[in-house]
């Protein structure tokens, strides 16, 4: 009996001691090692596949004021139902996968209490999509944490070690090392010899909302390395309404085909990058065809919302039946919104947009120009074969300045396979001076510096005629051709003109109406241009070398009334490089002048130039100066400029909590100017932003001497 008791008592030890080394055979910083390098070969393991994608969305009110049955008024913000406190939404849709990232989706059936297309675009599908090995998701709205490169803004921990159907797993915790809304918190369990990912849990915030997400991996040998369900719970806050969503959804894959070992040859197309395809809402309402498709039951409560949603709606053919009215629309609600925001109709192959009497993002302002406003009208025809005819008309009013300017413009795209357009555009540009005052302006600029406020410069009203064609003559590879034709009448207040002199030429012979007719061409060239299809629609995207563009004019005399003759060339690089996570340097670099000027000419610059409607934040470097006043740039016959843009997630707020919270981006600027008078004009700035809002701080020197501060500032939606 003893020595049973005492073998008894070694077996126990001895099970201990295996357990002890079971549990904690390896170290969290192996574990992720090997993970990591699994997660590099599983990334591009899967060369292509379609399946069939079943989503539910369920979203609840918790609480609400007056202003939550207007939330709906703002496009793309968050989905609820303005008329109740419930909601749902189910589809069913195939989804296609071609290596590396293009993925198209296409939504065949839909159902529930909300059933508008852009009801529809707001469910989460791109999250459908996360590439749980790879180092950001599609769009780069997060830095994944199971590879190397995104492992520096993590922390790791071992949570606990499982076994199960005799296989060892390892649940690992990990946290950012800053609070971003590009970084996630959260679980995911390893698979102990295969080093793959069998379920992953992410944490996030956004600038309204907290998330989470769940990623469940497939059992099957073919799918262990794709997502088969996910879970995404979202509790959205604003102006103190609270609402919570949760979205479902399965895969089931019909077609997986792996990678070979052989790299196959790269196509410059990455058409369909990511798309929802979405034409129109292809509703499908009888239940006995969800009952049998509906992979995932219905719950109780959803079960309800669904009831009563069927209930109001026989209520509502009831009160038709009898002749009663239905709800009657609110037509002041309906015409507010389309006073305050863009507004988009559309009829047959007709597309009309118009952006709001009333819209605020209309409106603008800065310290040297003042408040500005514009309005904007379009239309779209659609032809055969996505060939488009379409006409823009913008309206705006500088109030400081007191200056209108319009501008019509109409494009014929008539062969969108090689980027074949004709455009004509007739409007008024900016107040302009002639050549014959350009001598007084630099002697300004000479004596007193970058000062020449004493000089009233704009003389000259632009109204212009342009006509141009576009065409790709290979790939990267454009042809642009075209016609200016300027109508440049003098302003009415000639004694503004201080500068005169008893022995100055004649007033009368210094002033009136110029014309200039000047034929051009422009070449760009973007080697190895990655483009993708939308249709027959060419569409140009990235590269890993700069964009050429030369451009040489020349204006004609006598020909339909030009008083002027000149050469102009301009020559223009610019790049975005990429590199690291979310890390791009933008650079753009251009130089001008003007040639063989046989009589009086208007230095009008087309890649230096001043707008003073800029469209948004999202520019680029734009090939202007933030703070340069609007007068110095027709001041010169010639110049050279430089702009370079820095832009990362993390740069100086990153250790800041409540604010690196909203800032995605940050934002270093450098920008450099020479001209024959202006030798040397550098700006410097800052500048945060998300996709809801944009802020740059900038100042500016002249030679070595201080010159402003400028405040930039922008909202998007």
């Amino acid at each position: 009996m003893k020595g049973k008791v005492t073998v008894y008592i070694l077996f126990l030890i001895i099970a201990s001691f295996k357990s002890f080394a079971l549990q904690a055979e390896l170290p969290v910083d192996t574990i992720m090692k090997r993970a990591m390098n699994a997660a590099e070969k599983y990334n591009n393991l899967v060369e292509s596949f379609s399946a069939e994608v079943y989503t539910r969305t369920y979203v609840e009110t918790l609480k609400k004021n007056l202003l939550y049955k207007y939330t709906h008024l703002i496009p793309d913000f968050v989905l609820h139902d303005p008329h109740n406190e419930t909601a749902l939404i189910e589809t069913i849709s195939d989804l296609r996968f071609d290596y590396p990232n293009s993925y198209v989706q296409d939504v065949r059936h839909v159902t529930g209490t909300l059933t508008g297309k852009k009801d529809i675009d707001m469910i989460p599908f791109e999250l459908l999509n996360i590439n749980i090995y790879g180092e950001t998701t599609n769009e780069e709205s997060f830095f994944m944490p199971i590879r190397l490169k995104t492992s520096k803004y993590y922390r790791y921990s071992l949570a606990r070690t499982f076994t199960e159907n005799e296989k060892v797993y390892y649940s690992i915790d990990y946290r950012p090392i800053y609070e971003n809304s590009k970084l996630l918190k959260g679980t995911f369990i390893i698979e102990k010899g295969s080093w793959r990912v069998i379920f992953f849990r992410g944490e996030g915030i956004d600038i309204f909302s907290n998330f989470l997400f769940e990623i469940t991996m497939g059992d099957e040998w073919i799918t262990h390395y794709l997502p088969v369900q996910l879970v995404i719970y979202e509790t959205s806050s604003y102006l103190g309404n609270v609402l919570a969503s949760r979205h479902l959804a399965t895969i089931d894959y019909r077609e997986i085909q792996l990678r070979r070992t052989t790299e196959p040859v790269r196509s410059l197309n990455i058409s369909d990058f990511y798309k929802i395809r979405l034409d129109s809402v292809p509703l499908q309402s009888d239940s006995a065809f969800w009952n049998k498709r509906r992979p995932i039951p219905l719950q109780a409560i959803e079960k309800d919302v669904m009831a009563q949603h069927l209930q109001r709606q026989a209520e509502e053919a009831a009160r038709k039946a009898n002749g009663d009215s239905i709800r009657p629309p609110n037509i002041a609600q309906q015409v507010a919104q389309r006073m305050v925001m863009n507004s988009n109709y559309k009829y047959r192959s007709t597309a009309i947009g118009y952006s709001g009497l009333l819209n605020p993002l209309m409106v603008g302002y800065t310290s040297r120009d003042g408040v500005t406003y514009r309005q904007k009208l379009s239309f779209n025809f659609d032809l055969t074969h996505n060939r488009t005819v379409n006409m823009k008309a913008f309206a705006g009013y500088m109030f400081r300045r007191k200056e209108f300017f319009t501008d019509l413009t109409t494009t014929w795209n008539y062969d969108p396979y090689r980027l074949g357009s004709a455009t004509i555009s007739i409007g008024n540009g900016n107040p302009i001076y002639s050549s014959l005052f350009v001598d007084q302006i630099q002697d300004s600029l000479n004596n007193r510096g970058i000062n020449f406020e004493d000089i009233s410069v704009n003389y000259y009203r632009d109204y212009y005629l342009k006509l141009f064609n576009t065409y790709e003559v290979t790939n990267g590879l454009l042809l642009h051709t075209g016609i200016d034709y300027h109508i440049r009448k003098s302003k009415d207040n000639m004694s503004k003109l201080r500068s005169t002199t008893p022995d100055s030429e004649p007033i009368e012979d210094m002033f009136g109406t110029r014309k200039s007719f000047a034929p051009f061409i422009r070449i760009s060239w973007t080697p190895r241009q990655y483009y993708r299809y939308d249709g027959r629609q060419k569409i140009y995207e990235r590269s890993p070398f700069p964009t050429f563009k030369l451009e040489l004019s020349r204006s004609f005399q006598h020909i339909l009334g030009s008083t002027t003759e000149y050469d102009r060339i301009e020559f223009d690089i610019s790049q975005n490089i990429s590199f690291g996570l979310r890390h791009s340097l933008q650079y753009h670099v251009g130089a001008g002048k003007f040639i063989n000027q046989k009589t009086e000419y208007f230095a009008d610059f087309v890649y230096f130039s001043k707008s003073n409607f800029p469209e948004n934040w999202n520019d680029g470097l734009g090939g202007i100066f933030n703070l340069l006043s609007r007068d110095l740039y027709n001041a010169s016959d010639s110049y050279i400029q430089a702009h370079t843009m820095f832009e990362a997630p993390f740069l100086i707020l990153k250790n800041i909590p409540f604010v690196s919270d909203f800032a995605e981006n940050e934002r270093i600027y450098l920008s450099q100017l020479y001209t024959p008078q202006i030798v040397s004009y550098t700006e410097l700035g800052y500048g945060i932003g998300n996709r809801f809002f944009n802020a740059g701080f900038f100042t500016s020197f002249h030679k070595t001497g201080f010159r402003q501060v400028g405040v930039r500032a922008a909202f998007e939606f």
